[in-house]
Formats: C-alpha cells, sequence, structure tokens
C-alpha cells in the first residue's frame, strides 16, 4: 500500500498544542482542588445505602471500591445527582450516586463516546485526515468518526492499519494490566489529545 501524505505541518501545529491546553487545564484544576476544604459529605447509593465520603477527594471510581473489586473494575460512568459523572471527578456535595457499567445504556454510550476518540486519534495520526464530528450513534449500535482524507479513498487494507493505530493509541497492552475502569480512565487522557479545536 502506498503510504498516504500527510499534512504534517498541520499535525507539529495541533497536536502538541492540545497536548499543552489538556495539561494547563488539568494542571489548574488539580490546584483548585487542592486549595478545597475535604469536609465530610454522605453519598446514597441506589439500594438506600449510605457511605462516607471527602468532598473533593472522593471520587465514584473510590466509592465502586468500597463496594466491590468487580463493580470497580467494570465501572465506565456514574450519575450524581442526575448529571452523568466521571468516574474519577472528584464528589462536590452529599449526593445520590448510581454507577454504571457496559452492560447499562450510560456505561455502553460511555465506552463507544470515549472509542470514538481513540478512533479519531487513529485517523489522525495514520492518515493525517482532517477530524469532523465522531459520536456514539443509537444505544448499542456502536460508534464513527467522519473525517476529511482529501483524496483517499479507504479500503480493506487501509482499516487494517487503521485498527493498528487504535491498538496503538489505546495502549491495548494496558487492559492486561489494569482494570477496565482504569483503562478507561487512561484511554480517556488519549482521547483528550484528539479533541478536535
Amino acid at each position: 500500500m502506498v503510504p498516504h501524505p500527510k499534512d504534517d505541518e498541520y499535525l507539529n501545529a495541533a497536536i502538541p498544542k492540545r497536548i499543552k491546553m489538556f495539561e494547563s487545564i488539568q494542571a489548574e484544576q488539580k490546584t483548585q482542588r487542592l486549595s478545597l476544604s475535604p469536609d465530610p459529605i454522605k453519598v446514597t447509593l441506589l439500594d438506600g445505602t449510605v457511605k462516607d465520603a471527602a468532598k473533593w477527594q472522593t471520587a465514584p471510581f473510590d466509592v465502586a471500591k468500597e463496594i466491590s473489586k468487580n463493580l470497580a473494575n467494570n465501572a465506565l460512568i456514574a450519575r450524581v445527582n442526575g448529571v452523568l459523572w466521571d468516574m474519577a471527578r472528584p464528589l462536590e456535595q452529599d449526593c445520590e450516586l448510581r454507577i454504571y457499567k457496559f452492560e447499562d445504556d450510560e456505561g455502553r454510550d460511555t465506552f463507544w463516546h470515549s472509542s470514538a476518540h481513540i478512533l479519531s486519534q487513529s485517523l489522525e495520526m495514520e492518515y493525517g485526515c482532517k477530524l469532523r464530528i465522531g459520536p456514539c450513534t443509537t444505544r448499542g449500535e456502536g460508534f464513527y468518526y467522519d473525517a476529511f482524507y482529501g483524496d483517499l479513498g479507504l479500503n480493506d487494507d487501509h482499516f487494517k492499519q487503521i485498527e493498528a493505530g487504535v491498538l496503538k493509541a489505546a495502549g491495548v497492552f494496558l487492559i492486561l494490566l489494569f482494570s477496565v475502569c482504569l483503562c478507561v480512565l487512561i484511554y480517556r487522557v488519549v482521547s483528550c489529545y484528539c479533541v478536535c479545536l
């Protein structure tokens, strides 16, 4: 297969800019959270059980670990007081907490959403395409990413290269080392590098 020319000027400008922006926002949020008081809060689970937690320190993932290793290993997203909430985002107040796994619509949608970001990174890095839009689709169907490839028409050979890029972007070997939840968190960090600006 003949390599498709990439817009290296664009990639060399856009990707470091995204990384710098992500790292800056991440550092700012971490600094802000460290300055906040870790007051005690109460977390009410779906079955009515109440767990003690610390404001700005305890995340839904921490609560999931306390409930069971299996739940923590399979948790993908939470709902806090009716709002979808990342498993690593600290809780901010007394709340009702629900945790979703892949078997749940919310968990599957979250997994597909993160997967679309990983696909976009592969497409951009392998072909230098311009990313457009890439949502998860109707519940249970999966995800896609629309991108502009110039004059390139994709075929089965391209799909193999895209799949290899996805495996590289996601660091699939991590699945053997870490829980599903931690891998999803890692995927999200990876996917933040390919947010379309």
